[in-house]
């Protein structure tokens, strides 16, 4: 494990934002499900495997508790998830960012090293992973390389998917089993049902 981190050229990127209306404006990122915050599993996860830790946030008092890895906010204000990889592809120390959405709450070792090594083996701008045809771009490696095409595509469009935004770029799509641990690595909490159904999950499986 010592060894993969070390020799590990892509830094890991937490995007920690959202106005989270949902939970009445409640940073995902710090929810609980079992007693344990999403954030404080994932940076569990995280640090095992990235020699370099970044948190993208606006509200940066919320993670005091993680002062010793890079936190910052977004330089270009609501365009929503590609604000954050566009804040942290600026800051990262290695050619490459690994970008999980906060709201994960199963990230699973064994893929991320996996997506990681597909990445290394392959010359491109983005490597997605893909269930079927699911795509997860807020669990996936960008080059910094794309930043001035990023930088120029958020002061110019009129929408801020990042669908539109990848269209552009040379994407390698990740073919996935489709079994239980890889579907679940991608589960979101994107509400209070989500949260409850999450709670009942890690009651029946030893989350």
């Amino acid at each position: 494990m010592e060894l993969f981190k070390e020799q590990n050229n892509v830094s890991a990127v937490i995007l920690a934002g959202g106005a989270n209306k949902r939970f009445n404006g409640k940073t995902k990122a710090n929810i609980q499900i079992s007693g344990v915050r999403i954030i404080a599993r994932t940076i569990k996860i995280l640090h095992e495997i990235f020699n370099d830790i970044i948190i993208v946030t606006n509200t940066p008092d919320e993670f005091k508790g993680y002062k010793h890895y890079t936190i910052v906010p977004d330089e270009i204000k609501n365009v929503g998830p590609l604000g954050g990889i566009h804040a942290a592809l600026q800051v990262a120390k290695n050619d490459a960012v690994f970008v999980f959405a906060s709201d994960m709450p199963c990230i699973s070792s064994n893929l991320v090293k996996k997506h990681i090594e597909f990445y290394n083996k392959r010359k491109c701008d983005a490597a997605i992973p893909r269930i079927n045809d699911s795509k997860e771009p807020l669990h996936s490696i960008y080059h910094t390389r794309i930043f001035d095409k990023l930088n120029e595509f958020l002061t110019s469009a009129d929408k801020y998917s990042i669908e539109n935004f990848i269209k552009d770029l040379n994407v390698r799509y990740h073919n996935l089993e489709d079994v239980e641990e890889y579907r679940k690595a991608f589960i979101n909490i994107n509400s209070p049902k989500d949260l409850s159904c999450m709670e009942h999950y890690s009651e029946t499986h030893n989350y």
